[in-house]
């Protein structure tokens, strides 16, 4: 019976978060910015989802401000978790900038829109000062002090350049293998990767996502860039990860298999 319900409650919000989804698109949605130095107008965007480690953000503060050989950085974080706003607004008044960071921009979702929320900010900065590197991180993800540098060095405008860099080796998408340095990839995973915000712009990248597979972004940013005929690369950076029994990937196993033979019939 409770499952009845709650495929009741889905189809019931499925219009009222359609409508929202059309209002994010528009960039009709609120974002706190805490600033610690002056703009220079070469800031580097960074995009950052919060889901369920709200003791990560303080750490992903501090690693972005110890960025060495990079101009100032931009962090847009997306809150996921409406329960954890305060805490967020706490952690950023709090912090003192002394390095690169240059300002943080908060905004609180309106439901649990999954990591492709990021995007929404990115389109926004792609709207108002054009293509340029956007780079993407996880909350999970412990980032070296040359790690920006690194990803600016690599990138291209045609290329998608991500530390998760697989290739695929047959019709089940978890049959894959990590690729180091040169070779064919087959599919990225956007923490840690540096691309073109450009990418961004296309209304049809937020609207042709199928709601069923909304939490999937890297299987649909992966498939997104290579119907643009985007180059899919290595990106030769150190990432150590924390906190793996908060990862959600282990409920989506099915899913995802599920949704890669959907785009790759």
């Amino acid at each position: 019976m409770s499952s009845v319900r709650e495929r009741v409650r889905a189809l019931a919000a499925a219009p009222v978060k359609a409508g929202i989804r059309r209002s994010l698109l528009a960039g009709r949605y609120h974002t706190a910015v805490t600033r610690y130095g002056r703009a220079t107008g070469d800031e580097v965007p960074v995009v950052l989802c919060l889901w369920n480690r709200p003791s990560r953000l303080i750490e992903v503060l501090k690693q972005f401000d110890g960025q060495t050989g990079t101009p100032g950085i931009d962090l847009h974080v997306w809150n996921n978790n409406k329960l954890d706003q305060c805490h967020y607004e706490g952690v950023i008044a709090a912090f003192r900038a002394t390095g690169a960071l240059r300002s943080v921009h908060l905004t609180k979702t309106p439901y649990n829109l999954g990591s492709i929320a990021r995007f929404y900010p990115a389109r926004a900065v792609a709207k108002t000062r054009g293509p340029g590197p956007m780079i993407v991180i996880d909350d999970d993800e412990d980032i070296t002090p040359t790690f920006v540098a690194t990803a600016l060095e690599n990138y291209t405008p045609d290329a998608l350049r991500a530390f998760w860099a697989f290739r695929v080796h047959s019709r089940k998408y978890w049959d894959r293998s990590l690729v180091e340095g040169p070779g064919r990839v087959d599919h990225i995973g956007p923490g840690g990767m540096v691309c073109d915000r450009s990418i961004f712009l296309d209304d049809a990248f937020f609207t042709e996502l199928p709601q069923r597979y909304w939490l999937m972004d890297d299987l649909w940013l992966t498939y997104y860039a290579k119907r643009r005929g985007l180059t899919l690369a290595t990106l030769p950076v150190d990432i150590e990860f924390v906190m793996d029994d908060t990862n959600q990937y282990r409920s989506l196993i099915d899913l995802k298999q599920e949704f890669f033979e959907y785009l790759y019939p």
